[in-house]
């Protein structure tokens, strides 16, 4: 059976595999867990181009998290869905 998880722009579900996830850990550092594990608090963002420019533009990941700005995570995303 294949885990799923919800893509946090366009709230569609896919296999968690392709999906990044996104972390938040307690000291409020934010980065990108390209193995899925790391400890803290995940959201998920499907790999398209689309959902990334939706997410900056609305500033998803600042408000799930809380957290100020983010500039640094949307650049290394976009690397990692090229």
């Amino acid at each position: 059976m294949t885990v799923q998880r919800m893509c946090a722009v366009c709230r569609e579900r896919f296999d968690k595999s392709e999906l990044l996830r996104i972390v938040r850990f307690k000291d409020g550092e934010v980065k990108v867990d390209t193995g899925g594990k790391m400890q803290g608090r995940g959201m998920y963002i499907c790999k398209n181009n689309e959902c990334l420019s939706q997410a900056e533009k609305r500033k998803v990941i600042e408000r799930t998290f809380s957290v100020k700005n983010c500039p640094e995570i949307y650049s290394e995303i976009s690397e990692l869905c090229k």
